[in-house]
């Protein structure tokens, strides 16, 4: 299977754990990466994830899980520094999200790799950028997920961001690599990515029921 394919499947299925639970097993397999008194250094230069990966590749055996669960930090804030030589993953502007407990939904984005490595792609672009900035992009590409009104109380269900994208894979379809169709709606690869990005900082969603038209959402902040 791809190897895009199965980070993007490891970053969906896992984006729901604590940081602690990806450091702890990260430990295992690349123990010399985490230093704090390195990180709070002054000599060091801030490295992208990608060629941070690279960099680690070099030094250690690092599998698929691992390179979601990599993933998974950066989009929470953690950042690779390149010190005297050597790559250190850095908290220094991490958030860590109270994790809401949901079913354990998994859901399939698609069955072709272009567009698995897609997703993965907009995740990678965008993983650096402000929640709110991406829940606006969001908010713009998809109709029925709206903007909180102020001094509205909502009542409907809550549910994962993986129930959502569940639901949607029922009742739409892929007609092409760049657009996911549901009814006269269209969906980018970047979208899903933008939402599973929210995800994993522990943005959920909360239903509004219609009676006659079908539900929206609003997307709510960790």
């Amino acid at each position: 299977m791809d190897a895009n394919a199965l980070i993007l499947r490891n970053f969906i299925d896992f984006s729901n754990k604590t940081n602690q639970y990806f450091l702890t097993n990260l430990e295992k397999t690349i123990p010399d990466i985490w230093d704090d008194i390195e990180c709070m250094g002054e000599a060091k230069s801030k490295v992208s994830v990608v060629e941070g990966l690279k960099l680690v590749k070099r030094r250690y055996k690092i599998n698929n899980i691992d390179i979601a669960y990599i993933i998974i930090l950066a989009v929470r804030g953690y950042e690779f520094r390149n010190i005297t030589e050597r790559v250190f993953l850095c908290e220094e502007k991490a958030i860590f999200p109270s994790i809401e407990h949901f079913p354990p939904i998994k859901p399939k984005i698609a069955h072709d790799f272009e567009i698995k490595t897609a997703i993965l792609k907009g995740i990678i672009e965008i993983l650096e950028n402000e929640s709110d900035e991406i829940a606006q992009h969001i908010i713009e590409s998809v109709p029925e997920i709206l903007e909180k009104s102020y001094g509205v109380r909502y009542t409907g269900r809550f549910l994962s961001i993986n129930e959502w994208i569940d639901l949607k894979g029922k009742e739409g379809k892929w007609v092409s690599e760049d657009n996911f169709r549901i009814g006269n709606q269209s969906l980018t690869p970047m979208v899903f990515g933008n939402l599973l990005v929210l995800q994993a900082r522990g943005w959920h969603l909360q239903e509004i029921p219609e009676k006659f038209k079908g539900n929206d959402y609003l997307l709510i902040k960790a």
